[in-house]
């Protein structure tokens, strides 16, 4: 397996995948796709909207079961052993779908307090991340009134409460002003220099080409 050691030195989690395939009905939306994405660094996944990226995305969050093929982040299947995949996994979908009548704070706390985070704990942290990608102004603002690109902010806050070892972020930068674009990659490159594996896809290869290992 692919595996670095991060700055704590404790060894980190790689991602694995092998001839992927996944059908729905008659459409072919995953054919025969094998990656691997090492911790320590970003890895992008580059297509245009419908190539499947999102179908692989969620086969490797143990969303979907694969028609046929394997997965492996570290040494844990996430389609036989889920819940342990989902504790190393931070999963940022392309739209927040989250609960539009929480505040952005409340929608941190409920997602750390469904990982098993202690109550003071899940509120501290959520006060971490919102400052981290800058929505502090925004922390009592339901979820439904924040824009496009605040929303993609309050999604990768979320993917982080848990503090995953690997991140899944599918089309994070999407929303996102010029400014905020930067300091996205400014992020992405902290977290794999933190030993945390990166995959990260959009359909818009300028956006990834600054960042990716």
């Amino acid at each position: 397996m692919d595996a670095a050691t991060d700055p704590t030195g404790a060894v980190a989690t790689g991602i694995v995948a092998t001839g992927l395939r996944r059908s729905f009905g008659r459409v072919e939306a995953v054919r025969d796709v094998s990656l691997r994405a090492r911790a320590g660094a970003v890895t992008g996944l580059v297509g245009p909207n419908g190539s499947g990226k999102t179908t692989l995305f969620l086969m490797l969050a143990s969303l979907l079961t694969p028609d046929a093929g394997t997965i492996r982040i570290g040494d844990v299947d996430p389609i036989e052993q889920p819940h342990a995949a989902r504790a190393l996994l931070g999963w940022m979908p392309d739209s927040l779908g989250t609960w539009g009548a929480l505040s952005a704070r409340e929608t941190l706390i409920v997602t750390g307090r469904l990982h098993d985070l202690p109550k003071d704990a899940a509120r501290a942290r959520a006060d971490e991340l919102l400052e981290l990608v800058e929505l502090t102004s925004l922390a009592t603002a339901p979820a439904r009134v924040l824009s496009r690109g605040q929303k993609q902010r309050l999604g990768l806050a979320r993917a982080l409460v848990h503090d995953p070892r690997v991140l899944l972020l599918d089309e994070p930068a999407s929303g996102l002003d010029p400014a905020a674009r930067v300091e996205l990659r400014h992020l992405l490159r902290r977290f794999a220099a933190e030993g945390r594996t990166v995959l990260v896809s959009s359909h818009v290869l300028a956006e990834l080409e600054e960042v990716i290992d």
